[in-house]
């Protein structure tokens, strides 16, 4: 299928109804993604201190208590992983409600973010790239997550043979482990979309931009034309 725009016109009363759709949405710019930057920025600068408090106390306290060097170094380590997490947790699937005045999309644990029928300007429809390039992408994601794990394990055997405590090692093999995550984190974010062969396109007056992948999109724009 090529580009289609559809511009919403009137319809018949028997498609006032509402339906749970088969479907994908993502958000190209709003709230929830500036909440995941923020949450991400957040992350990134406690790691920051909790390296440079864990490293500063492992140099002038070197023989402190273990357990408490421990548990430093392990939240330290941990506290990166949470990067990967919240992409996941801002990914997580949700189900998409089409009436024929609103689209309502419902994510667990967060309100239902709610689309007026008269906020709407068009709808694009096209085929997703995504699905057409769908072993591409696996591919090179399983490259390199295999050269990033291969070198987490290496890094970790040669820290190992060093004269640094373990709660260290475990540290810095936690730290090299982040690229490793955020990879599957990606790759779960993708496999999300990539069954899907159409994308619909969604432009509203207050300028945001949505992407619903579906198989049908003509069940969205019939309920959605007025």
């Amino acid at each position: 299928m090529g580009n289609e725009t559809t511009h919403l016109n009137s319809s018949p009363a028997s498609l006032q109804e509402s339906k749970i759709l088969k479907a994908r949405a993502s958000f190209l710019f709003d709230r929830e993604t500036l909440k995941l930057v923020l949450t991400v920025g957040i992350i990134f600068a406690v790691g920051i201190f909790a390296e440079t408090a864990s490293t500063l106390l492992w140099i002038h306290v070197p023989e402190g208590p273990f357990l408490i060097l421990l548990i430093v170094f392990l939240f330290s380590g941990l506290i990166w992983l949470l990067i990967p997490l919240s992409i996941l947790f801002y990914n997580y699937p949700c189900t998409v409600e089409v009436m024929s005045k609103k689209i309502i999309i419902k994510k667990p644990m967060r309100n239902p973010f709610v689309i007026e029928k008269t906020d709407i300007m068009e709808i694009s429809i096209t085929e997703s790239k995504i699905h057409s390039l769908r072993w591409v992408v696996r591919l090179t994601y399983i490259i390199l997550l295999v050269f990033f794990l291969k070198d987490t394990v290496t890094k970790a055997l040669q820290d190992l043979q060093k004269e640094f405590p373990y709660y260290i090692v475990l540290n810095l093999f936690l730290m090299n482990s982040i690229l490793v995550a955020f990879l599957i984190a990606q790759l779960y974010k993708f496999e999300l979309m990539a069954p899907y062969q159409q994308m619909i396109s969604v432009t509203t007056y207050s300028n945001l931009k949505l992407r619903f992948f579906t198989d049908d999109p003509e069940e969205l724009t019939g309920l959605l034309k007025i």
